[in-house]
């Protein structure tokens, strides 16, 4: 999977992530301050973009994520990492992270909060929203109903993760390493609660281990708001006993009883969704955390650390170097009395050229201004009158020397410079241009690679065509409804359709088969009134899909009639319904596809009646529509698995024994039952009926309306049928 990591990044990052990728996943880390965190793995990519800036989306949206996991500033990072997404710049961050990848159909969005959320509630639970006590604890708890808006309007799969004090080797700007730190320098420590404050710490991994269990959980709405805690609480006073055992003589400050940052909370939901525990326990792991803070570099000489610094500081060094080598110079020179003429070696015009070869014409400059001083300072030690030194010219050549030496060294050093400097650019962007085509080579070789395994079968190719005529091949009307409804929302991609069949006046639409997520819809209908959708009529007649472009209130969205193509011909005897689409679905091409899909639906509908109408008396008892026992037995396992699958319902009533003859039995109980329902009969010689689309209620009436008649029933379950 890939999986985003934005916001604060300087707690929690990075165990989360090595945690992640111990599982192959990709990971991207994307934040004002991921700079900091070096991470030198190969499924890691690391970023410098503020979430909060408008490109933040368009930069990172070729990686399709499905996960992003949004790490929250809390309480305790405040005072080391400073304010930066302690106000209105983490609302906007996160603001803009729900607007641009909210709507990429996430599988998971984690939000870590902290549960300084809680307030002082008293033994909160997950869904406790308790109230904030602190600035950052009323941010936080904008940032949580910010995502819960996101959760309910656009159906993103949210986790609120709430956890409480964190500490661990990697985890530097937490509360108990600034606590360490100030035991370490022989600081008061300062508490932040009173000693009876109930306190809780999470170690580092717990809480990768937490992220890790789920992002590989299925999501669920009872995971909403999670919160993280440990199972031993404790308060502030066994803190500072901890502590005060590794040192001694360190005092202890107490804080305000009502300045709690966070509070230990019911993770009892962590423990029985994600199958978590904290493993780790504060007064085991607390050595190993004192030593990792106590790590530091032994004392250095002072030689030593200007040395380094020197080193490390280019522009001082050069101009330490300068004066250094002139001082270095003179001394040579009055050494071995080379004053003022050249004799075997001359250790000024030396500095000279090294200066200037080594740092370029500026400071060869420098050295050839430096070295003329000198010169005209030792004529003065020689008590040399200056005009011999301005009006012999013969006197200017140790000038002349100095200077063209730093000249032609220095220009020979920086132009050599330049040369390297424009080689190395233009490899660089030779490296960035290949290093470009070849990420995109790759990316179009993948995609290559993916539409070729798609294309048998992507919904509207023929593969998938001849999979819809396979999956169709059925000769029982029901069980083509039953399979019909299911091509149609897998290639239509809705949830949202019914189909109905007609009666022969064409007056009324009845309802054979739904969408099971359509069982509360206040849009579907049982019956349909066709008088009442004059266009949708007209459509019907004129064997046109009807489209609802002009949005017309109380119409579905689109209406495929299915047609008879044997006696009576051209009549249409059902149709297909889209109740509501999406935008995006009222496309020429979504509309051509619902037609080639009814038109392959339409064929096996037909040739089902056509086989229903040719076995006719293999099928019915003779002179009546009482379905015989093996035909009877083959619809209700069909019903059944329809009933099952919520795609239809029906209620059976068993009729006790009647006095009437077969005939007579079927003439009475046409008059009551409506021209869907079947009367069958089964192995035990008993007659039941089968009211399609029938509640419970509306069963019971017909049983009382036929008692009225004389014939005696009941209604009866589907598990007490004779199947055997």
């Amino acid at each position: 999977m890939n999986i985003l990591i934005t916001g604060n990044l300087s707690s929690l990052a990075l165990p989360i992530t090595q945690r992640l990728i111990k599982d192959q996943n990709k990971v991207v880390l994307a934040s004002y301050n991921s700079q900091a965190i070096h991470v030198n793995q190969r499924n890691v990519i690391v970023h410098s973009l503020n979430p909060a800036d408008p490109v933040f989306f368009n930069i990172l949206s070729s990686y399709k994520f499905d996960i992003v996991v949004f790490l929250a500033t809390r309480e305790e990072l405040l005072d080391s990492t400073g304010g930066n997404y302690s106000d209105g710049h983490q609302l906007d961050a996160l603001k803009n992270t729900l607007e641009n990848f909210g709507s990429e159909k996430l599988r998971h969005f984690i939000f870590i909060s902290s549960t300084e959320v809680l307030g002082n509630s008293k033994n909160p639970s997950g869904d406790d929203r308790g109230t904030p006590e602190s600035i950052n604890g009323n941010v936080l708890h904008s940032c949580e109903q910010l995502c819960q808006f996101y959760q309910r309007n656009y159906g993103l799969n949210l986790t609120i993760v709430r956890v409480p004090f964190v500490y661990g080797r990697q985890e530097k700007n937490g509360l108990l390493n600034r606590l360490i730190d100030s035991g370490r320098h022989g600081r008061k420590i300062v508490l932040p609660g009173a000693p009876d404050s109930p306190c809780a710490f999470l170690h580092e991994d717990d809480v990768a281990d937490f992220i890790n269990n789920a992002v590989n959980a299925d999501y669920s709405h009872e995971t909403s708001s999670v919160n993280l805690s440990m199972s031993n609480p404790m308060d502030f006073s066994n803190l500072a006993d901890m502590l005060g055992n590794y040192y001694p003589n360190i005092t202890f400050q107490e804080g305000n009883k009502n300045n709690a940052l966070t509070r230990p909370a019911d993770n009892a939901l962590a423990k029985r969704i994600f199958e978590w525990n904290d493993t780790r326990d504060l007064q085991s792991e607390l050595p190993e955390v004192i030593a990792a803070a106590g790590r530091t570099l032994a004392k250095r000489s002072f030689v030593r650390t200007m040395a380094e610094r020197f080193r490390s500081d280019r522009p001082l060094l050069r101009w330490a170097e300068l004066i250094g080598g002139a001082a270095l110079a003179i001394y040579l020179s009055q050494l071995t009395n080379t004053l003022i003429q050249f004799q075997y070696v001359d250790f000024r015009l030396v500095y000279v050229v090294i200066m200037g070869s080594i740092y370029g014409l500026q400071f060869g400059l420098y050295a050839s201004i430096l070295m003329g001083i000198f010169v005209v300072y030792t004529w003065f030690q020689l008590n040399v009158e200056w005009q011999l030194l301005v009006y012999n010219v013969g006197n200017w050549f140790p000038f002349v020397m100095y200077l063209a030496a730093g000249l032609i060294t220095g220009y020979a050093h920086d132009k050599t410079e330049n040369q390297i400097v424009n080689g190395q650019k233009q490899y660089q962007l030779l490296m960035e241009k290949y290093t470009f085509l070849f990420e995109v080579f790759n990316e179009i070789r993948a995609l290559k690679d993916e539409f070729r395994e798609r294309l048998i079968g992507y919904r509207d190719s023929f593969g998938k065509i001849f999979t819809i005529t396979q999956e169709l091949d059925k000769l029982q009307e029901h069980a083509v409804y039953f399979r019909a409804l299911t091509i149609l929302e897998e290639l239509m991609n809705n949830r949202n359709i019914a189909i109905y069949t007609l009666d022969s006046s064409r007056a009324y639409a009845r309802l054979e088969a739904k969408s099971p997520e359509m069982i509360s819809s206040l849009i579907l209908k049982k019956s349909l009134k066709l008088n009442d959708y004059p266009e949708l009529l007209d459509a019907i007649e004129s064997g046109r899909i009807f489209q609802n472009t002009r949005l017309l209130e109380n119409y579905p969205a689109y209406v495929a009639p299915v047609f008879n193509n044997s006696y009576p011909f051209n009549v249409p005897v059902a149709m297909i319904v889209i109740w509501s689409a999406e935008f995006d679905q009222f496309s020429t091409y979504y509309y051509n596809l619902f037609k080639v899909i009814c038109g392959l639906i339409e064929a096996s509908l037909v040739r089902a009646t056509i086989f229903l109408d040719a076995n006719y008396s293999q099928m019915y008892l003779p002179t009546t529509r009482i379905m015989n026992q093996e035909a009877f037995l083959d619809l209700l396992k069909v019903r059944l698995e329809m009933k099952r699958s919520k795609v239809s319902d029906f209620q059976l009533i068993l009729l006790e024994e009647s006095k009437e003859e077969i005939e007579g039995l079927y003439h009475l109980l046409s008059k009551e039952i409506r021209s869907v329902d079947i009367v069958g009969m089964l192995r035990d010689g008993t007659y039941y009926v089968l009211l399609s689309q029938a509640d419970r209620l509306a069963s019971s009436e017909i049983v009382r309306r036929l008692e009225r008649h004389g014939i005696q029933g009941r209604l009866i379950e589907a598990a007490d049928l004779p199947f055997d």
